[in-house]
C-alpha cells in the first residue's frame, strides 16, 4: 500500500476509533505488567502497533512522518535503553547487584504519587517504561526501513 487511501470511513476509523483504543490497551498492558501477563515489551509493540496502523491508512506521504520521524524515533529509543541501563546500574551503584531494584532508594516517590508502592514496584515500573519505549521506537522504525525505505524519506 504506498498510496493514501482515499475512504474517509477508513480514516476516520482508524484515527478516530481504531489507533486511540489501541494505545490505550497499550497503556493498560503496561501499567499492570507487574501483576498480570504483560509489561514493557507487550506494551512497546501494541503501541506501536497503533501508530504503524495509523501510518498505514496514511500512505506513503509526508503525512504519515508528521506525527513521529526517525530522528525522533531513534532519540526515543536511546532513552529507552538509558532507562534501562541507568536503572540497573544503579542497584550496582548502590551496593547490591544489577537491576535489583530494592537497593535503589525510590522511597521518596510516595510523596509525589501516594500508595503502597514499595521500591521494587516503583523500580519494575522504570524498567518497564524504558522498555516499552525502547520496544515502541524501534518497531517502527524497523517497519520505516522496511518499508518506507525506498521512497527517500528522512
Amino acid at each position: 500500500m504506498t498510496q493514501r487511501h482515499e475512504s474517509i470511513l477508513l480514516h476516520f476509523i482508524v484515527r478516530t476509533f481504531l489507533a486511540p483504543f489501541i494505545m490505550l490497551f497499550a497503556l493498560y498492558v503496561l501499567v499492570h505488567g507487574e501483576a498480570s501477563p504483560g509489561g514493557g515489551f507487550q506494551g512497546g509493540a501494541i503501541f506501536a502497533a497503533g501508530v504503524i496502523i495509523s501510518r498505514l491508512s496514511l500512505g506513503l506521504t509526508k503525512d504519515s512522518y508528521s506525527f513521529l520521524s526517525r530522528k525522533t524515533l531513534i532519540i526515543f529509543a536511546c532513552l529507552g535503553l538509558g532507562t534501562f541501563t541507568a536503572m540497573g546500574v544503579a542497584g550496582v551503584l548502590f551496593g547490591s547487584s544489577f537491576l535489583d531494584y530494592g537497593a535503589v532508594p525510590l522511597a521518596w516517590l510516595d510523596y509525589i504519587w501516594p500508595g503502597d508502592l514499595g521500591q521494587r514496584q516503583m523500580g519494575i515500573f522504570i524498567i518497564e517504561g524504558g522498555i516499552a519505549l525502547g520496544v515502541f521506537a524501534t518497531i517502527i522504525l524497523l517497519f520505516d526501513f522496511l518499508t518506507f525505505e525506498s521512497h527517500g524519506e528522512d
